[in-house]
């Protein structure tokens, strides 16, 4: 009887032991299995009637990456770090590398926040994944054709900006100045090959990618969307990483640093179309405000 005792309480410790040692296949070993995230769903936004607009207005903003407050969007550079995944990657992999997307229920990319045309998968993939016939040259100087890339690995890191399309409003209804974001947009660096003078054959080769300064691809998301994709997927906490965040709630409690480079007008123009350097910072700014304060007259009413 006392042997049988012992043998069970073996097996308990046994088994608390082989409990305490979790290995997660996405996010490694821990002390617990992180699953509150997957489970979540993107919050229903509250339903807006028109008659309740009393004011809006739409701009666009710019998200620097490389800005403190932005950088859990920016990192890793690495495909995946302990099952966490960058923001741009979570889009490249569900979204712009799958060809299933692409299909008649797929989320479509469009080339502008008009969000007027759309790309294909092979416009998708000569942005993302590009590949050129190229010459170099053997050991006997002879000129062969090969191919070069340019892939996503090469270029995620020269990804530094992301915009976004909100709509500002006024809802009596509930008292407050909200906001929706509509539209997200990456801005990809478009290149181009270069040639350069091969010293020892004295002929023109392939030599690499050049960006093309002023030039840039952009591949524009209808926000909401993305939010169920989002909404499961966390993202890097830097005081508490027990906190359930995940990248639906950056966008969401706004836990970002942008600036303004649009407000809809009657011109169709960009801040930098009338005005440039400080002034240009400084027209954003006062867009900022004029938002701020119509909240606070509104409340006269």
């Amino acid at each position: 009887m006392k042997k049988l005792a012992g043998l069970i309480i073996l097996f308990i410790f046994i088994g608390e032991f082989a409990n305490a040692q979790i290995l997660d296949p996405t996010l490694g070993p821990r002390a617990w299995k992180k699953e509150n995230v997957k489970q979540r769903e993107a919050i229903t936004l509250t339903h807006i009637r028109e008659a309740d607009v009393m004011w809006s207005t739409r701009i666009w903003r710019e998200l620097d990456l490389r800005q403190k407050l932005n950088l859990p969007l920016y990192f890793p550079l690495d495909s995946a770090i302990h099952g966490k995944r960058s923001f741009l990657q979570i889009l490249f992999d569900e979204y712009l590398s799958n060809p299933n997307n692409f299909g008649p229920n797929g989320i479509k990319l469009y080339k502008s926040s008009e969000y007027e045309e759309v790309y294909t998968f092979e416009e998708i993939q000569r942005i993302v994944n590009r590949r050129d016939s190229v010459q170099k040259v053997d050991e006997d100087c002879n000129l062969i054709d090969t191919v070069a890339e340019k892939l996503f690995s090469d270029i995620k890191p020269e990804i530094v900006k992301i915009r976004l399309m909100e709509d500002w409003f006024f809802d009596k209804q509930r008292s407050v100045m909200d906001v929706r974001i509509l539209g997200l947009g990456l801005i990809f660096p478009d290149y181009s090959p270069e040639n350069q003078n091969d010293p020892n054959c004295d002929v023109s080769v392939f030599s690499g990618y050049t960006p093309v300064e002023g030039s840039y691809s952009e591949i524009w998301f209808f926000f909401p969307e993305i939010r169920p994709t989002l909404a499961v997927l966390e993202c890097y906490k830097r005081q508490n990483d027990a906190a359930r965040l995940s990248y639906d709630d950056i966008f969401m409690q706004r836990i970002f640093s942008s600036y303004i480079y649009r407000q809809e007008n009657v011109y169709n123009r960009k801040i930098s179309d009338y005005t440039a350097g400080l002034d240009a910072l400084l027209e954003s700014e006062r867009i900022k405000n004029d938002i701020f304060n119509n909240e606070i007259d509104l409340w006269q009413y």
